[in-house]
């Protein structure tokens, strides 16, 4: 039964390559034990990254535990020494390793990935005795260990958690070491030895450039666009792109992505190599970095022209729209690049993200894997030391073009005083919380009558784009933006001046200033002012004691990058658990890679954030899936802090685990979320949204069970008009407030002037055959069922 149900279902998928994801849903049928190795591997030509949205995690560990939400984050116990610059590191290692081989939590890890408890205490000792007696202080030493790869910086926001990762790293290199192991055996077992060794080998993350072989067995062309914003640094690259048979766009936003298909598929990006017509207007509402042309042949067109238009399919997270089976051009958000077939042109923006712990790992991805013959990476001038470390260990050329602003920007002398009387139009406010983006709309308007567009970033970006239509347009009567560090990226707002309420911002566990790079990716947003005024930005603060920050911040350059992120494939995943205990839990496995793992600079394995609550919902809800389903729903971009949020993703595990196919009506029955969304209440969390945007996310991961995207689609729409609707109505003044009208101009299929599908063509044979593969699957499913019942 089991090979005739997985040949039913994969003769009813299409076999694009940007469908290719949807193929291991197979895994969902295979022999219940996680522990043996699966036949068929996923991506045989390319080793994928692990599955999921990395941008975010679980902020909840499930429906027992509700309150854990309102918890504050607590510092590591290693915290607590200081750090001037990484020369330090050795030293602090030698005090810290005792301290560090006594605390519980150390015990336990290595507990659960296999070492005997009786074997923790006698091996940690030995390691903490040799070296806090000096043993990396021999050169020898030091080259065998590559203690280069044990570095701490002032900069590292969780130095206790970053100590705990090298130490850890350390004693899995020192315990595997052969020559020192013959010492060992006089006080571990053999078999503890040997546990140890098999898994630093299995983990081994040393050169992530070798999982990528189609990109190592082309010699390519790197071309770095680097400079400030609003320097025009992604012009030439978008062009180069629509000249390509071939094509890709990275970037780190949906709302970037869109536009860039948007734009390819109407004609309004000159190719490089054509003459773009004299009698165009240039467009300046576009969110990209590129020249805002005044003159009378601009290259990227506010209408759009036939003999420019390229096909250009939509992928991303949530969305593909396909323009055509055999387009040539692709624009996507990083996470959803694929590396499985060469192109000729492929352009990632943002490059600097490669050091965010959260997203970094795509973008280094993309770096070292995308086969394209001619790389573009788009992003500031701190990216490239780490860019040309990364392609050291490739044949690539690389070369650097340089950018500079292209209006000047101006730090005022004075602040506002907290005088929110003295807010002008074309000002942006920029706080770090929604309830302080509401309270500082509520008080300009209240000073100014001046009406606010707000954007932050749990808006969806359907709602962030309209708001910014508003604000740009100077007849709607939206004159000021309100906004948090979301505007920093992927919105062209017509700022004249950005006014910081604060320097400061919360990060999960402290209030930390911001970096330089935050304040100047921020400040720079100002100056597109473009036709409203003279040409050039402000920027100021709301409270006198913050300007010094603001002077000192915009003319140093931004704070260098120190590592470009990584993450495990799913065959390593796959590798690593044979190499656990049987019983091994998923925070075990997550933990593997920052803390055995062996990689090198300029490379750096980040523990997951919320890595503890993630794993806790996952051994809860999703205990029986396959290895990949726990991966997805692990990464999956829900916003764990909503209770109803939390309590929907664990009705979708339910719904899977007992059902297979999930019906988005049957799967909202939680919380009040239909309800809410007919009445418009309690919509402005934007909860309904989350779930629907999870629910499409999954659909195109895992499309046989998740098969009801047509109708999420619906839902997320009407929930996007209710949503614009609220933030139309937070207003002060009641004059200003509107009718339930629900006027919402997202652009429709119509509108947008491109005709798609969401879903590939198929025929009644393949619904047929899919449906009784479905049949099929649900009678595995009820036997196993039974047989677990049974034991």
């Amino acid at each position: 039964m089991l090979p005739r149900c997985r040949l039913l279902l994969s003769r009813s998928i299409k076999s694009e390559s940007w469908l290719e994801a949807s193929q291991v849903h197979f895994r969902r049928f295979r022999s219940y034990d996680s522990h043996q190795r699966p036949r068929n591997s996923y991506y045989p030509q390319t080793p994928p990254p692990f599955p999921g949205n990395q941008r975010g995690g679980f902020r909840h560990g499930g429906r027992s535990n509700l309150q854990h939400i309102m918890k504050q984050k607590k510092g590591h116990i290693l915290d607590g020494f200081s750090v001037r610059d990484a020369s330090d590191t050795l030293l602090i290692m030698e005090k810290q390793v005792r301290k560090w081989a006594d605390l519980p939590h150390v015990h336990r890890r290595l507990e659960s990935f296999g070492v005997p408890r009786t074997d923790v205490q006698p091996i940690l000792s030995i390691f903490a005795r040799e070296v806090s007696s000096g043993l990396l202080q021999n050169p020898i030493e030091q080259k065998k260990y590559h203690m280069e790869r044990f570095v701490l910086t002032v900069k590292e926001l969780n130095q206790g958690l970053r100590l705990d990762q090298i130490l850890t790293q350390l004693f899995y290199s020192w315990a595997s070491d052969p020559e020192r192991q013959e010492y060992l055996l006089k006080s571990v077992s053999r078999s503890t030895l040997e546990q140890i060794s098999y898994l630093y080998s299995t983990a081994d993350m040393s050169y992530p450039a070798d999982m990528y072989p189609k990109a190592r067995s082309m010699r390519r062309k790197v071309i770095m666009h680097v400079g400030p914003t609003n320097s025009g640094k992604t012009h030439m690259a978008l062009r180069a792109l629509a000249a390509a048979n071939t094509g890709v766009y990275s970037g780190p936003l949906r709302l970037l992505a869109h536009e860039i298909w948007d734009r390819l598929n109407k004609g309004q990006i000159v190719p490089l190599g054509m003459d773009p017509d004299a009698d165009s207007e240039p467009d300046t509402s576009t969110n990209m970095d590129i020249i805002e042309e005044s003159v009378s042949r601009p290259t990227v067109r506010k209408e759009g022209k036939a003999k420019y238009a390229r096909e250009c399919n939509l992928r991303t997270g949530e969305e593909f729209r396909i323009v055509s089976e055999y387009a040539g051009l692709v624009s996507c958000t990083v996470e959803m690049t694929s590396f499985s077939l060469p192109v000729e042109v492929a352009v990632v923006d943002e490059i600097q993200m490669l050091a965010d712990p959260d997203r970094g790992s795509a973008w280094t991805a993309a770096v070292l894997g995308l086969p394209a013959e001619e790389l573009h990476l788009c992003g500031e001038e701190v990216a490239v030391p780490i860019v040309q470390a990364l392609l050291n260990d490739t044949d690539d050329e690389l070369f650097i073009n340089r950018y500079e602003r292209l209006t000047p920007l101006t730090v005022q002398d004075e602040s506002l005083e907290g005088d929110f009387s003295r807010v002008q139009k074309g000002d942006c406010l920029v706080a770090f919380s929604r309830s302080g983006i509401f309270a500082l709309k509520r008080k300009v308007e209240e000073n100014t009558g001046l009406r606010c567009a707000v954007a932050y970033g749990r808006l969806p970006p359907e709602i962030r784009a309209e708001q910014a239509a508003l604000f740009n347009n100077p007849h709607s009567g939206y004159d000021v933006m309100i906004g948090s560090d979301a505007i920093g990226m992927g919105l062209n707002l017509k700022i004249k001046r950005i006014i910081f309420e604060t320097l400061h911002k919360f990060d999960g566990t402290v209030e930390r200033a911001l970096s330089v790079s935050q304040i100047k990716q921020i400040a720079g947003r100002a100056g597109r002012y473009g036709l409203h005024g003279e040409p050039g930005g402000f920027v100021t603060t709301l409270h006198a004691h913050d300007l010094p920050m603001l002077h000192s911040a915009i003319p140093r350059q931004p704070d260098s990058i120190m590592f470009a992120g990584v993450s495990p494939t799913l065959a390593w995943a796959e590798n690593v658990l044979q190499a656990l205990p049987v019983d091994a839990k998923h925070q075990t496995l997550m933990e593997v890679a920052p803390y055995v793992s062996n990689v090198r600079p300029p490379c750096r394995a980040f523990v997951p954030s919320k890595v503890e609550e993630r794993s806790q919902f996952v051994e809860t809800h999703a205990k029986h899936m396959k290895l990949y389903d726990k991966l997805l729903i692990g990464g999956s971009p829900m916003n764990w802090r909503d209770p109803l949020a939390v309590e929907f993703t664990a009705r979708l595990c339910h719904i899977y685990n007992e059902k297979i196919r999930v019906p988005i009506l049957h799967a909202l029955q939680v919380g009040p979320y239909i309800e809410a969304l007919e009445n418009v209440e309690g919509m402005m969390s934007g909860g309904l949204h989350k779930s629907l945007v999870l629910y499409l996310w999954l659909s195109y991961r895992l499309p046989v069970a998740f098969y009801q995207s047509e109708e999420a689609y619906a839902l997320k729409e009407r929930t996007e008009k209710a949503l614009d609707w609220c933030l139309r109505n937070v207003s002060t003044r009641v004059a200003d407030r509107q009718p339930t009208s629900f006027g919402l101009r997202i652009p429709s299929e119509a509108e947008d002037g491109v005709e798609y599908r969401r879903t590939p063509v198929t025929c009644p044979q393949d619904e047929s055959n899919r449906e009784l593969g479905v049949k099929y699957a649900k009678l595995l499913n009820l036997e196993r069922q039974s047989a677990r019942g049974q034991q």
